[in-house]
């Protein structure tokens, strides 16, 4: 997700307003199986320091394993970020004009993926055809 530098300094805020998907690369060795309708609102701005300030909410669903079956299911999550992600000056000049808020964002909800989830609500059957765990 691409925002103009440009157009951010002109205006001296710009609105964050999609669907962001992510690359398969952004997993990694995480448990993430996938990531759905993954949706962020928001908007960035330029503070009197000539920070970048972002304000967004960003919500979805993580396709995860089960922690004992292995299926995939369902988690939803809800993020909201309220940070400083730098100045100015270093983006426009490393990037020709252009921030891409992907890396900032996928470092706000890498933070709500849980250790680990279930569907079922009791433990497994943690013993079988000679052997037992306690």
């Amino acid at each position: 997700m691409k925002i103009d530098l440009f157009k951010l300094n002109n205006l001296g805020k710009t609105d964050i307003d999609g669907e962001v998907t992510f690359d398969k690369e952004y997993f990694g060795t995480m448990d993430i199986i996938d990531i759905k309708e993954c949706y962020v609102n928001g908007e960035l701005s330029i503070d009197y320091e000539d920070n970048i300030n972002m304000y967004a909410d960003i919500k979805g669903i993580f396709i995860l394993p089960d922690a004992y079956t292995l299926e995939p299911i369902e988690y939803p999550f809800e993020v909201n970020i309220d940070e400083n992600i730098g100045k100015y000056e270093d983006f426009y000049n490393k990037n020709k004009n252009s921030l891409d808020i992907l890396p900032f964002l996928w470092q706000n909800i890498v933070s709500e993926v849980p250790i680990r989830c279930t569907k079922s609500d009791k433990t497994p059957d943690l013993k079988g055809d000679g052997w037992s765990l306690e």
